[in-house]
């Protein structure tokens, strides 16, 4: 038979060498776009830089006009601490704007934003009279400062309120610590005008910079999201290519997951009434997101499979060739190769040269790549409206909000604070640990580390114990358990290393320049910032190259000054590991068994939305809603599981659950990716077997709560038994002419679900019985 022709996805033509540089250029925007969903990291690094330059200025100025906290006379001594007056005061406006930048996105809305910046400095404000205050009293000093430090933790329990009024108090106390040296209480009018002067900074930054910006975040979202999706597309190429190399399908099941965020933070935003394409809904891009989501998240998983199967070079070839189109976005091309490759299927040569489960495979293969290429195809018909347009007022009707599955903190997806919260409220049955609310157990470890940090930081320096102090205190911020807090603690360590080398040497260079050392301070600043969520030793490394700036301009610096930061912000940072590791641990296990419940929880829900699909034909609608919620329970188990994955690469356990268990939880999300797909296309079963699919589901959702009352490692005996054999005999005496109809793929994916769910019993030492067994046992 002559051979179907192919449809070329690239110009016949070579590229010229502007080509190819375009061509480079735009694959290398492509990637830096999907890096980072919705340019969430840039704009936070661009606001703060600006924020902090901005800053520098209004308080270079407000020296030059109100000279505060200076001293007359033309002596050395005189120039010297006035110079120091206005390092001080830019350093405070400095800290105001970095601690809103972070504060501001934490708000629902546009006016407990601006309340909550306004609080800010007000909060710094008591905490610097405090630490002036108290200067003589050494003692009370260190017990006001170890007090700040620990109510930062016992005021999460409010929220963004609780943090900004945490984080203002203790950063202010800090700040007292640092203006002891210029000033007692008497300037503290002068200091009240300079943290004023920050906070104006910041709420004007807010207004200017980053709530416009939310409008637009969908649409820079989307972009994150085709960027992503090309990423997808390239790694499984790699792995068609190379279909052997681990590491490679390691690669494309990171992306996948990074997909599936960026889809997440797009439903997400879709709620928070943002701008949209002309003439479309939330609902409605929606709908294109987890549509195109899901159809390229299963096209790649089939073609992993593919790649270490038995099947004819041509199919092969066709395969790949369909992943290379994906990456270049031509919707009309990619669902052609799709509805080819499905038209070769039908060739009985191809059919016997291939055994039944991978012809299964490459039929649904076929299927993504159609209908990825459909929803491509209406994603680039839709237009923005014109930036202009977008600062117009816009009002969403009622009946066209959208609801998401999940909200955003701080522009990025909760990731593992829910499971951890719900960790520290449950009280497990083989510790001691009491029921805490989270607030309460970050408050009790971070009085007991800040009472070490302060203790053991003022025995090896009596001047410089804050950097011991504070070294603790970021250790705790943004992290919610205990693998969490002793990886930051350790890049902490790691990047203030780093940060002493490059800060020695640029120091050297920039000597007393200001502009200069200026300009270092704010790209290191930018660095620091853009790269934090990648390694939060960037972040420290940047704070300490700053710190090493200010010195030389208080003409304080010296590499014993550097050596003694890195001593501190060792002792600080050990003092915030010993504390969760010893004091009221949150540990590992306890979390991801959490974790893993709420996603068993999501898993039961969808087995019956899909149940309930395909008997009684109701809307689908309700499917899609509980695989959202499945997507967020599983980013959360990821979230939850990430620490530990990332220091122990090695086959066993991460922090007492074994590896095999993240194995089993991803092989159950993606077979629900499936389902979900299938059950789309479902006719529906009805009577007798209809009733048995009912059982069926029961008997699943049944499995299910008995491994998720394992979990919660209560001390009675639990049991999983298997359903898949129910959903075989569901299967068997269906009148279905062959394997490949959306009903037969609804039961066979409900089957392998049911064996990954085995596999998370099997690793959490739950006894896995099959249905005959269970019964006989009986």
């Amino acid at each position: 038979m002559a051979q179907t022709p192919t449809v070329s996805v690239q110009s016949a033509a070579p590229l010229t060498t502007a080509g190819r540089t375009r061509q480079t250029f735009g694959e290398w925007f492509n990637r830096f776009v999907a890096s980072d969903p919705g340019l969430t990291r840039l704009r936070t690094a661009v606001q703060i830089v600006v924020s902090v330059a901005a800053v520098i200025l209004a308080e270079w100025i407000f020296a030059r006009v109100a000279h505060p906290l200076t001293i007359s006379g033309d002596s050395a001594t005189a120039a010297m601490e006035n110079r120091a007056a206005g390092v001080m005061g830019m350093m405070a406006g400095a800290m105001v704007v970095m601690v809103s930048s972070f504060a501001g996105p934490m708000f629902g809305s546009i006016r407990d934003g601006l309340l909550g910046l306004a609080l800010l400095p007000c909060a710094m404000f008591v905490g610097v009279v405090a630490g002036l205050a108290l200067e003589h009293v050494k003692v009370v000093a260190l017990i006001v400062m170890v007090a700040a430090l620990g109510g930062a933790g016992f005021l999460r329990r409010f929220g963004a309120w609780g943090f900004v009024l945490g984080q203002g108090l203790f950063m202010g106390n800090f700040l007292g610590f640092f203006l002891a040296r210029l000033t007692d209480v008497s300037g503290i009018g002068w200091i009240a005008a300079e943290l004023a002067i920050g906070g104006a900074v910041a709420i004007v930054a807010q207004l200017v910079l980053f709530y416009p910006s939310r409008w637009s975040a969908v649409q820079r979202l989307r972009s994150s999201f085709l960027g992503r999706a090309d990423g997808v597309a390239a790694a499984t190429v790699d792995v068609l290519d190379h279909p052997n190399t681990q590491r490679l399908r390691v690669r494309q099941h990171r992306k996948l997951i990074r997909l599936n965020e960026t889809a997440l933070m797009i439903d997400a935003q879709l709620a928070e009434n943002p701008r949209l394409p002309v003439g479309t809904t939330a609902a409605e891009i929606h709908g294109h997101v987890f549509n195109a989501e899901l159809a390229l998240a299963n096209a790649a998983r089939f073609a992993r499979s593919i790649a270490i199967s038995q099947v004819p070079d041509r199919i092969r070839d066709q395969v790949r060739e369909a992943m290379v189109a994906i990456g270049h976005r031509d919707g009309d091309v990619i669902e052609r190769l799709g509805c080819r490759l499905r038209e070769r299927l039908r060739d009985d040569a191809v059919r016997t040269s291939v055994s039944d489960d991978v012809l299964v495979v490459l039929h649904r293969f076929a299927t993504s790549v159609s209908d990825y290429g459909r929803v491509v195809s209406a994603i680039g018909r839709q237009r923005f409206e014109p930036y202009w347009e977008r600062l117009k007022a816009h009002d969403v009707p009622e009946q066209e909000r959208f609801e998401a599955s999940v909200a955003l903190v701080a522009g990025w997806l909760p990731g593992s604070s829910a499971v951890s919260a719900t960790a520290s409220k449950e009280k497990a049955a083989q510790s001691v640990t009491a029921r805490l609310d989270p607030s309460v157990r970050a408050g009790i470890q971070m009085t007991v580390a800040a009472a070490i940090s302060v203790v053991v930081g003022t025995l090896i320096s009596h001047d410089r114990f804050y950097w011991a102090v504070l070294a603790t205190f970021v250790t705790f911020m943004g992290a919610n358990n205990a693998a969490e807090q002793v990886r930051k603690g350790a890049f902490r360590v790691i990047g203030t290393v780093l940060g002493v080398i490059v800060g020695a040497i640029l120091a050297h260079l920039v000597g007393e320049n200001v502009p200069l050392s200026i300009a270092v301070i704010l790209v290191s600043l930018f660095i620091g910032i853009y790269m934090m969520r990648i390694s939060y030793a960037f972040f420290a490394m940047s704070i300490t190259i700053l710190v090493a700036q200010l010195y030389v301009q208080l003409a304080e610096f010296s590499a014993d000054l550097l050596e003694m930061r890195v001593v501190e912000t060792l002792v600080g940072a050990a003092a915030a590991v010993v504390t969760v590791i010893f004091v009221l641990p949150l540990r590992t296990s306890r979390v991801v068994r959490v974790a893993t419940r709420e996603f068993l929880d999501a898993m039961s829900a969808m087995v019956s939305a899909t149940a309930r699909v395909v008997r009684e034909d109701e809307d689908y609608h309700r499917l899609e809603s509980a695989s959202r919620d499945l997507d967020v329970a599983f980013q959360a188990l990821e979230a939850a599981t990430s620490p530990s994955r990332a220091m122990l690469r090695v086959p066993g356990t991460f922090g007492g659950v074994k590896q095999q268990w993240w194995a089993a939880a991803n092989a159950a999300h993606s077979y629900a990716r499936d389902l979900v797909a299938d059950a789309r296309w479902c006719d529906g079963v009805d009577g007798v077997s209809g009733e048995r699919l009912d059982e069926a589901a029961r008997a699943m959702n049944s499995s299910i709560a008995e491994l998720s009352e394992g979990l919660s490692e209560h001390r009675s005996r639990r049991v999983y038994v298997r359903s898949a054999s129910k959903f075989e005999r569901v299967a068997a005496v269906l009148d279905d002419h062959g394997r490949l109809t959306p009903r037969q793929l609804v039961l066979r994916d409900l089957q392998l679900i049911d064996g990954a769910l085995a596999a998370i019993a099997a690793s959490a030492e739950i006894e896995v019985q099959a249905v005959d067994t269970a019964v006989a046992s009986r």
